[in-house]
Formats: C-alpha cells, structure tokens, sequence
C-alpha cells in the first residue's frame, strides 16, 4: 500500500502497514502547548493554519508549527523547509497533524479526509468558526473517520 500525501509531498514506505492499535485513544495536550497551539491558529484567523505535533503513546510534547504554503481561508499545503525540519523534529512520525477551520465546523471536511495520508497520525482541527475556539481530533484511516478523545492536562 502506498500513501502519498498531496498535502506534503512525501511517500510511505510500500512496506509500511499502519497499525490502527498503535493510534492512541485519547490524545493528551499539556495546557501550555494547547495554549501555543491555539495562539498560533489566532495569528493568522483569516487563514486555515497548521503544523504537526510531536510525542509519543498519546502525549503531545512539541507544537511545530508550518506555514500554510496557500495561504487560504479553506484548505492548506505543508512544504519546504518549515514542513521539513518540523517533519525531522518528529522523526518522520508525526503524533498528530494539526489544522484550523477559520469558519468551518471543529471536524475533518471532504478535502481534510481525501487528502488524509498519514494513517498512524490524529488529525487535530481548530474551529474559529464560533466566538470560543472547539478544538477535535480524530483518526482518518482509508476516508474513515473517528473522534479520538482529546485531554488537556495541567502540567
């Protein structure tokens, strides 16, 4: 099975199988980086924002945030040298992919779930859509879509 991503470029090994008991059911974000990550969807709430999320067994440890390479309002691109060191920085096994909807709902659209390359990853969305942000995750595995539970701890 090959996955390629239209939304990074990059290519799965043909031998890679995605392990859906590997994905965690709960993702679990310290306050401090969904603070970080929210003010980094709110630098920019006219355009979809987006970036991965490094960890491991569920627990974020780093927001990296990647530039939208179409700058638009409804659909975004990660590439070039910001897509890449973030995708080194979680050694090419992001935790998570994160993305804003700037007036759409906190789920995955059509285009999120067609362009859904990275079966081992939770696809995070930040919706600017009402006055307060709603943050969702889920896991997208062959245009399959399911909430994953998402934890804000303390520390």
């Amino acid at each position: 099975m090959n996955w390629r991503s239209r939304t990074c470029g990059l290519e799965r090994d043909d031998k890679r199988r995605y392990n859906q008991a590997m994905i965690p059911a709960t993702l679990t974000i310290s306050r401090p980086l969904y603070e970080q990550l929210v003010a980094y969807v709110l630098s920019e709430p006219a355009f979809e924002m987006c970036g991965l999320l490094a960890g491991q067994a569920g627990i974020v440890d780093r927001v990296l945030p990647v530039p939208n390479a179409l700058q638009s309002p409804v659909v975004y691109r990660m590439e070039g040298p910001e897509f890449a060191a973030a995708m080194v920085a979680c050694d090419f096994e992001p935790l998570g992919i994160f993305h804003s909807h700037p007036a759409g709902p906190p789920v995955p659209s059509p285009t999120d779930i067609a362009e859904a390359a990275y079966p081992d990853s939770i696809y995070v969305v930040i919706s600017l859509q009402n006055t307060s942000v709603s943050v969702r995750a889920f896991r997208i595995v062959d245009e399959q879509v399911s909430e994953v539970a998402l934890t804000i701890s303390s520390t």
